[in-house]
């Protein structure tokens, strides 16, 4: 029974494994292909689609008024070091909504097919036609 420690952003983790016995589901539904994109997230074969998070535009004012109070502190001084940590933890609370939102919608959607299948796109190449370039 391996147990793993992580830290991040201050904040301590415990992995404890073990094993057991699991039944396999028996899947229900049918199969869905899912169509990535750029103004909408996913569209699935079936019609419905998934409308992007947008963690960004959420936290943006904080971020920003956090950004602007630690270009006014000198360098490396405690107070800069604390206006950083608080830069810090806005970017990592967008991140961590990012990856909720990703967790959640990855298993609503297996959950709820049997078969998924995922086109392999480059997304650099659909943003840039998007953006007319």
């Amino acid at each position: 029974m391996p147990i793993f420690l992580r830290s991040l952003e201050r904040q301590g983790f415990v992995s404890i494994q073990t094993k057991r016995e699991v039944e396999q589901p028996i899947p229900q539904g049918c199969a869905v292909g899912i169509d990535m994109g750029v103004a909408r997230f996913a569209t699935l074969s079936d019609g419905t689609f998934c409308a992007p998070l947008n963690s960004f535009k959420r936290h943006e004012a904080a971020l920003r008024r956090a950004q602007q109070s630690m270009s006014r502190k000198v360098r490396f001084r405690n107070n800069w070091n604390k206006a950083k940590a608080r830069v810090q933890k806005i970017h990592s609370r967008i991140g961590n909504a990012r990856r909720d939102f990703l967790h959640k919608t990855s298993t609503a959607i297996s959950k709820n097919h049997a078969m998924v299948c995922i086109e392999d796109l480059q997304v650099r190449n659909i943003s840039r036609s998007a953006a007319g370039w």
